[in-house]
């Protein structure tokens, strides 16, 4: 239900954004230490790149379904109770990640991402059902840029914190997990203050703790074949995009030859332009629309992207401009399709079943990104330039494959436009032909 005008105030429903946008910033902060300490983790447990992808893989495996039954949670406990449980199975797998460095156990650490895995695409369920529920209609696709930015620099600030907490802590990786933890216990308190703010806006509204309609599987079938067609492209290009960030840092530096502050400073990079680009996006399309334009153009740049990486040879000397030119072009897609997709997706399906396209769209794409988390590990066994081209060559498939949906719907929009014109144009020539034989009608 809508908020109330006298409270819904616009002050409180920015810093409520802010608040809201501290879940997946954390999320990300947290989620994105096996990328950019790969080299430590394999140095410390005596490891390879393959089981640094297990790492991606068995955080997003639990969600292949556990997406699906988080909204069921929050269909019968309401998304306020929701939301608070699951942040606090993200400080106990949190706490097992510290414990195997202290334990010395790389199964311990793979044990704790499972379980940091395993509500985690359930809150972003509830993170997108408050943006929607506090941010309504022309609002709606900023609101979502801006909590893109702010999450965005999670992994901005994870580049810059890991390798010096690691370097002025004596090497000591336990440090750095110890550091993930407090910002679990941190996310925690955020949002039970949110929750909090939340219900006490609804009992001045005088309304409940309105029970999120997601997932009825039966009721997946009533979506329809544009959402479909927008999920193909969604998950796919999605796990493209993680999987290869997953993998970039410890690629650049065996291809191109790159130092570590280096190899980092490029993996950040998509990330600064997200933080910039997607409230601008986001404001573009509140004000013009156009979304499958933007979204085809993103995923050109993502398509771009991953050809530049299939095409470009090892370097046999430091070589920073092509990867730079990568990184760039990867930003330009990802700070630009994620504030358009996510506000999209309430447009095509139906107002009631919102949850239930978002938990769908979570599951499908944790299911993409652990299917193939799994064959890059298999690929990345010897790390070596042919078989880092496999894996660019896996990705540029992928890309192709999230692309060629979007040229589909804008194909499919462009003539829906058509035939509404045309429809338009018939129904006045109708109702001038009916106004002139009235008029032609003797009194």
């Amino acid at each position: 239900m809508e908020k109330m005008t006298s409270w819904h105030d616009t002050n409180l429903r920015w810093f409520i954004l802010v608040l809201i946008g501290v879940y997946p910033l954390v999320q990300f902060l947290i989620g994105e230490y096996p990328a950019l300490l790969g080299e430590q983790i394999k140095s410390y447990f005596e490891v390879s790149q393959a089981e640094i992808n297990y790492l991606l893989s068995f955080r997003s495996f639990p969600n292949m379904i556990m997406s699906l039954i988080g909204g069921l949670i929050i269909d019968t406990f309401g998304v306020r109770r929701s939301y608070v449980f699951f942040g606090s199975i993200v400080i106990i797998g949190q706490l097992l990640c510290f414990m195997s460095v202290i334990l010395n156990s790389f199964i311990v650490m793979v044990i704790g991402r499972f379980i940091f895995g395993l509500f985690e695409s359930s809150g972003f369920v509830a993170e997108s059902y408050y943006i929607n529920k506090w941010f309504k209609g022309k609002e709606n696709s900023l609101a979502f840029g801006i909590d893109t930015g702010i999450c965005r620099l999670g992994s901005i600030a994870a580049a810059i914190i890991y390798p010096y907490l690691y370097t002025t802590s004596n090497n000591d990786l336990s440090q750095c997990l110890l550091m993930c933890l407090y910002i679990a216990i941190l996310s925690f308190i955020i949002i039970v203050i949110l929750t909090q703010i939340d219900r006490c806006s609804d009992l001045r509204d005088k309304t409940s703790d309105q029970k999120l309609d997601s997932i009825d599987l039966r009721q997946i079938k009533q979506f329809s074949l544009e959402f479909y067609v927008t999920l193909i492209s969604c998950v796919t290009c999605y796990a493209v995009f993680f999987i290869f960030g997953y993998n970039s840092v410890e690629m650049f530096k065996h291809i191109y030859k790159l130092d570590q502050k280096t190899a980092n400073t490029l993996f950040s990079i998509p990330y600064y332009l997200s933080a910039i680009l997607s409230p601008i996006v986001g404001h573009y399309i509140d004000k013009k629309g156009k979304n499958i334009e933007i979204l085809l153009i993103a995923s050109f740049c993502q398509l771009l992207t991953t050809t530049i990486f299939y095409l470009m040879p090892e370097c046999d000397t430091s070589c920073v401009a092509f990867p730079m030119i990568g990184s760039i072009l990867n930003g330009l897609f990802f700070g630009t399709y994620y504030a358009v997709m996510w506000p999209h997706i309430p447009l095509i399906v139906p107002s009631h079943m919102v949850g239930t396209g978002f938990g769908l769209t979570f599951a499908c794409i944790n299911i993409e990104i652990t299917s193939f988390s799994f064959i890059v590990a298999s690929m990345l066994q010897i790390e070596n330039y042919q078989n880092y081209q496999q894996m660019n060559q896996l990705m540029l498939f992928l890309s192709l494959v999230g692309f060629i949906p979007l040229v589909y719907l804008f194909q499919y929009h462009r003539t829906q436009y058509h035939k509404n014109i045309h429809a338009q144009t018939d129904d006045n020539l109708s109702t001038n032909q009916i106004e002139l034989i009235v008029k032609s009608k003797p009194t």
